[in-house]
């Protein structure tokens, strides 16, 4: 157990994460909760891969918390070449996401830079999986293109599209 809890949450945690398991599967097996003993190994593998995918989840939460605003972090070896270069690629991508059309450059505001779940992001647009993955797809490929255009100094303007196919 220790070597897993190394291996997915790191050195720091393995420890705690391995006493925490072992106290948990104690008070589980004295409550009855454990009905059949010959499959004990199973029990104790569902509940170490739980406890290890709720630490990573925790993480990644208190990660997503820690926003770009609250915390810069400037690298020492970025020269002022990079970082201009850096600061014009990204206000390249903010011009191209402003020409383009609304609902795919919210599209692509929500799943990238928001990291919002598809599942949400497909019940505020109202639409289906497969809708969510063309729109999303056609957005990303428009992206590029309108991207790849501004890079090479051509204009960039606000070519018609096509609305979405609806599934039915």
């Amino acid at each position: 157990m220790r070597g897993y809890f190394r291996n997915h949450v790191g050195p720091d945690d393995a420890e705690d994460m391995f006493h925490d398991v072992i106290i948990v599967l104690t008070k589980q097996i004295q409550e009855g909760a454990l009905i059949e003993p010959e499959r004990f190994l199973g029990y104790v593998r569902a509940i170490i891969q739980r406890r290890t995918a709720a630490q990573i989840r925790e993480r990644m939460r208190s990660r997503r918390a820690c926003s770009d605003d609250d915390v810069q972090l400037s690298d020492p070896a970025e020269d002022i070449e990079t970082s201009v270069a850096r600061k014009e690629l990204q206000a390249i991508a903010w011009r191209v996401l402003k020409v383009m059309p609304v609902h795919q450059r919210e599209m692509l505001i929500r799943f990238y830079l928001q990291e919002q779940r598809p599942e949400g992001i497909q019940e505020a647009f109202g639409i289906t999986p497969t809708q969510f993955r063309l729109i999303k797809s056609r957005a990303k490929a428009r992206f590029a293109d309108l991207c790849r255009k501004a890079m090479e100094r051509k204009p960039i303007r606000n070519e018609p599209h096509r609305a979405p196919v609806e599934v039915v």
